[in-house]
Protein backbone atom coordinates (compact mmCIF):
# COMPACT_ATOMS: atom_id res chain seq x y z
CA UNK A 1 0.00 0.00 0.00
CA UNK A 2 0.86 3.48 -0.74
CA UNK A 3 1.11 6.00 1.91
CA UNK A 4 0.23 9.64 1.62
CA UNK A 5 2.72 11.99 3.04
CA UNK A 6 0.78 13.68 6.32
CA UNK A 7 -0.57 17.10 5.12
CA UNK A 8 0.47 19.58 8.09
CA UNK A 9 -2.06 22.48 8.56
CA UNK A 10 -0.45 25.67 6.72
CA UNK A 11 0.61 28.60 8.98
CA UNK A 12 -0.66 31.87 7.87
CA UNK A 13 1.93 34.55 8.17
CA UNK A 14 1.96 37.62 10.00
CA UNK A 15 0.78 40.64 8.87
CA UNK A 16 2.76 43.23 7.37
CA UNK A 17 0.32 45.75 9.60
CA UNK A 18 1.32 43.20 12.87
CA UNK A 19 4.81 43.76 11.90
CA UNK A 20 5.44 47.26 11.59
CA UNK A 21 3.08 47.54 15.41
CA UNK A 22 5.83 45.20 17.06
CA UNK A 23 8.58 46.99 15.21
CA UNK A 24 7.31 50.63 16.29
CA UNK A 25 6.42 49.30 20.09
CA UNK A 26 10.00 47.80 19.97
CA UNK A 27 11.59 50.99 18.89
CA UNK A 28 9.29 52.94 21.05
CA UNK A 29 10.73 50.58 23.64
CA UNK A 30 14.07 51.27 22.98
CA UNK A 31 14.57 55.33 22.19
CA UNK A 32 12.55 56.73 24.86
CA UNK A 33 14.60 55.54 28.23
CA UNK A 34 17.45 56.06 26.66
CA UNK A 35 16.83 59.39 25.39
CA UNK A 36 15.32 60.25 28.98
CA UNK A 37 18.68 58.35 30.84
CA UNK A 38 20.69 60.17 28.60
CA UNK A 39 19.60 63.83 29.33
CA UNK A 40 19.32 63.49 32.69
CA UNK A 41 22.41 61.86 33.16
CA UNK A 42 24.21 64.62 31.02
CA UNK A 43 22.25 67.52 32.64
CA UNK A 44 23.94 65.81 36.04
CA UNK A 45 27.23 65.96 34.35
CA UNK A 46 27.03 69.97 33.76
CA UNK A 47 25.37 70.58 37.04
CA UNK A 48 27.94 68.60 39.19
CA UNK A 49 30.44 69.53 36.86
CA UNK A 50 31.81 65.49 36.51
CA UNK A 51 32.54 64.94 33.01
CA UNK A 52 30.72 62.10 31.38
CA UNK A 53 30.13 59.90 34.67
CA UNK A 54 26.28 60.49 34.68
CA UNK A 55 25.70 60.54 31.75
CA UNK A 56 27.30 56.87 30.94
CA UNK A 57 26.05 56.03 34.10
CA UNK A 58 22.25 56.91 32.41
CA UNK A 59 22.91 54.86 29.44
CA UNK A 60 24.14 51.50 31.07
CA UNK A 61 21.10 51.99 33.48
CA UNK A 62 18.77 52.61 30.32
CA UNK A 63 20.28 49.71 28.56
CA UNK A 64 19.63 47.62 31.47
CA UNK A 65 15.79 48.63 32.02
CA UNK A 66 15.39 48.43 28.05
CA UNK A 67 16.69 44.35 28.08
CA UNK A 68 14.16 43.92 30.84
CA UNK A 69 11.18 45.36 28.88
CA UNK A 70 12.19 44.08 25.57
CA UNK A 71 12.43 40.56 27.26
CA UNK A 72 8.97 40.78 28.65
CA UNK A 73 7.55 42.30 25.31
CA UNK A 74 9.61 39.40 23.63
CA UNK A 75 7.70 36.66 25.87
CA UNK A 76 4.51 38.38 24.82
CA UNK A 77 5.04 38.65 21.38
CA UNK A 78 5.75 35.22 20.92
CA UNK A 79 2.92 33.93 22.57
CA UNK A 80 0.64 36.07 20.17
CA UNK A 81 2.66 34.50 17.20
Amino acid sequence: MEQKPTEQPKKEGISPWIAMEIVWDLIITVAIPTVIFALLGRWLDQRYGTGYLFLVMGLVLALLVVTKIILKKGRAIAKRL
